[in-house]
């Protein structure tokens, strides 16, 4: 078994997907990784580029071609496949910081836990940013979801999730639908009992892209595709409360990241 599984959605990323790829195949940790590049139906040379990985390094790197059912789509694939401990989602055109990863992976090594965070940047023509969501959690401490540690939301460039949990609760996200990442996140959430959390900057997230789905444009273009996402997140987090396995502060970091997508799409309204 592989220690971690990373799904890499891929659509149309002709021009970004080497530099993701890339930096995942480095001789210090590829051997505990797998890396499945979902084709969400491109059109471009998205697949080509996966190919020539798989060729070159066929223990590590998969490519899935699939008919277009959205990012949703390749986010059920890759929990669908995956035979790793642990699971991870990373986009076709972002990237990890490979030295960073490393450390990642090593920690990763050591632990049991259900839910591992991490830092991420946001990297911009102009500058980067580091974004850290937490600031109460002690570096590489295992906490209970339970406790009081002050996480104001999490984001899917942020979250490591134990494999087994995703599987065992068939989870499956919204698809043909774009912004559904949320859905991954609160079910991650719900699901996970422990979480660590690393002041490591693992996820290079680009923005500034037109193309982007959050990009203003296309925001505007897809807001019925924002309300339905906004309807599902308030329908799950309904759901969770049902449950009667929703403690408070684990339903306040749901609450915040859901509120923080229900608040994006009334902004686009």
């Amino acid at each position: 078994m592989k220690l971690l599984t990373i799904s890499i959605a891929a659509y149309n990323v002709e021009k970004y997907l080497d530099k993701c790829l890339n930096s995942l195949n480095d001789d210090r940790f590829k051997n505990d990784i797998e890396v499945l590049v979902i084709d969400d139906g491109s059109h471009d040379n998205t697949g080509k580029i996966a190919k020539r990985y798989q060729q070159q390094v066929p223990e590590t790197f998969h490519y899935i071609p699939k008919k277009n059912g959205g990012h949703g789509s390749t986010i059920n694939k890759g929990i669908e496949l995956a035979t790793g401990k642990y699971f991870r989602v990373i986009d076709g055109d972002d990237w990890v910081d490979s030295d960073n990863f490393f450390k990642y992976i090593q920690k990763l090594k050591k632990l049991d836990s259900d839910m591992i965070l991490t830092q991420h940047k946001e990297i911009s023509p102009n500058k980067e940013n580091i974004i850290s969501l937490i600031e109460k959690m002690s570096d590489g401490r295992e906490y209970s979801l339970d406790d009081d540690i002050d996480i104001q939301r999490i984001t899917l460039h942020m979250v490591t999730i134990r494999t087994k949990l995703l599987k065992e609760n068939n989870v499956k996200v919204t698809e043909n639908c774009f912004y559904v990442d949320v859905e991954y996140v609160i079910w991650s959430i719900f699901l996970a009992q422990t979480v660590v959390y690393f002041r490591i900057p693992v996820y290079m997230y680009r923005v500034g892209n037109i193309n982007q789905s959050v990009s203003k444009k296309n925001m505007l273009r897809n807001v019925k595709m924002q309300e339905i996402v906004s309807y599902k997140l308030i329908n799950l987090y309904k759901q969770f409360i049902s449950s009667g396995k929703l403690s408070a502060e684990k339903g306040g970091v749901i609450y915040r990241t859901v509120k923080k997508s229900v608040g994006s799409t009334i902004r686009t309204y």
